[in-house]
């Protein structure tokens, strides 16, 4: 895997033309939206989604003109029950998008894998990491949410006026939360409930071994950034980067954020690039004076 630095031409930026828009049908009722650019390397860069986040957000699409700009393949998808996917937040369950995540990685991925997530995706993500050890050669975290739904469900149940939680006690109304990226979202009880089923054991070592980089914004008010101190603790890795944006929020979608999350993919890509060639690190960079 070769690794070179790529500058993007503002004129190239202009006539972006997303890569097409395909469809993996799971039965007949359960279809992902996905889009897949095959480039002429080994490695694939597959951005695994936030809680009802889509593919058309802007960490998504510069991850992929990250990816052609340097002949890397990439892949990002709607989870089901959001963006073009189908589903129904009534009817959705966490396992879905475990689901979802196993099938970009196990039926369209080509290569060695790099899982970069945002929020909730790197619960799932850890998740596909611990399940496919032999194809997830490094993972870069924005946020992470770790077991995050059913402490997050009593969170805004507790917020609710005290007959709005009567309601939902007796079933005639849901826990309801304004999405991020606009409209709102149902927090069922089921779905989070149930998510308890994939949740990590941070109690004990986890036993991830690849690189990991994560960033966190200090400003985080959904997911505390010490979420993320322990992941580093925790995971088996020794090569496990923190980097805190001091004015960074969950979402991390600043002018510099992107710009972050780009540099740490490249450098991360290196990094490993060097690894394999029997190196301890990528080598410093050098400038001309």
């Amino acid at each position: 895997m070769s690794v070179r630095p790529t500058v993007v031409n503002p004129e190239e930026e202009e006539r972006y033309v997303p890569t097409p828009l395909q469809y993996h049908e799971i039965s007949g009722s359960r279809r992902i939206a996905y889009r897949h650019h095959i480039g002429t390397r080994d490695t694939t860069l597959l951005n695994i989604p936030g809680f009802f986040a889509n593919m058309e957000l802007n960490k998504a699409v510069i991850l992929e003109k990250y990816a052609r700009a340097n002949g890397f393949s990439s892949i990002r998808y709607d989870q089901e029950c959001s963006g073009r996917s189908t589903g129904d937040q009534t009817t959705i369950e966490f396992e879905h998008w475990v689901e979802d995540a196993m099938i970009m990685l196990d039926e369209h991925a080509r290569g060695p894998v790099i899982l970069v997530a945002s929020s909730l995706g790197c619960w799932i993500a850890t998740i596909v990491a611990l399940r496919r050890p032999d194809r997830v050669k490094g993972m870069l975290f924005m946020g992470p949410g770790f077991n995050a739904l059913w402490p997050g469900y009593w969170y805004h149940y507790n917020l609710l006026p005290p007959e709005i939680r009567e309601k939902v006690d007796r079933g005639e109304e849901q826990v309801k939360i304004k999405m991020r990226y606009g409209g709102w979202g149902i927090l069922r009880k089921d779905f989070c409930e149930r998510s308890r089923d994939f949740e990590i054991d941070f109690d004990q070592p986890v036993d991830i071994e690849v690189p990991v980089r994560i960033i966190h914004g200090i400003r985080d008010h959904d997911v505390p950034h010490e979420f993320s101190l322990m992941a580093m603790e925790r995971f088996a890795s020794k090569d496990v980067e923190i980097i805190y944006r001091k004015m960074g929020d969950h979402r991390l979608m600043s002018a510099q954020d992107i710009n972050l999350l780009t540099y740490e993919v490249d450098r991360l890509l290196k990094h490993i690039e060097a690894k394999d060639s029997g190196l301890k690190a990528a080598p410093p960079l050098l400038a001309k004076l």
